[in-house]
């Protein structure tokens, strides 16, 4: 279609409230906004070169993300620790409406199996499953390495974590891409 025949097209239209543009300005707009395979590339190229997050194709949505943010295990005087949190998104592309759905979903898991004072057995696990709005937490761990070695004592994890430094590098090559980014709580 040559732009004359594109503009008189646009005026023939006649959208309330529309400005006519030209066919070179359709055409750029258009190709701003990447295909829903496009975007899925992207995405992939972008898990692969984070260090902090890896973005995998899934059988539940289109893209899983997932940042292990501490797995460790450690030993007290008389006791052995476990510790293991991730978070994970689960992303779904929408190519009608250009849009990419963000679930996330923060694990926490905690072990304790001690014998004194008394003997006991902890366990814990969190599971929050929607919208993060903002999380950002450190911690630092000291223990032994391995069981009853006074020489292996010493720091046994320091993470910090910030839900922004995943979510923020994939909601800019989103909207990147003429996509939406939305924030999901239910699937």
């Amino acid at each position: 279609m040559d732009s004359r025949r594109y503009e008189a097209f646009v005026t023939k239209v006649n959208i309330p409230g529309a400005k006519a543009i030209s066919l070179s300005d359709h055409l750029q707009c258009v190709a701003s906004l990447a295909a829903k395979s496009e975007l899925i590339q992207t995405l992939l190229r972008l898990g692969e070169s984070s260090p902090d997050f890896k973005i995998t194709p899934s059988s539940d949505c289109d893209l899983l993300v997932e940042h292990k943010i501490i797995d460790a295990k450690y030993f007290g005087v008389v006791s052995e620790e476990k510790l293991k949190k991730t978070y994970r998104a689960k992303m779904w592309l929408d190519e009608e409406s250009k849009e990419v759905k963000y679930q996330e979903i923060l694990e926490d898991q905690s072990r304790s199996v001690g014998v004194l004072p008394a003997p006991k057995l902890e366990f814990s696990k969190s599971f929050f499953k929607g919208k993060s709005l903002f999380q950002k937490e450190k911690s630092i761990a000291f223990g032994f390495k391995r069981p009853l070695d006074p020489t292996s004592l010493g720091k046994v994890y320091d993470y910090s974590f910030d839900v922004e430094k995943v979510r923020r590098p994939i909601r800019q090559a989103v909207e990147g891409a003429g996509w939406k980014f939305t924030q999901i709580i239910l699937s």
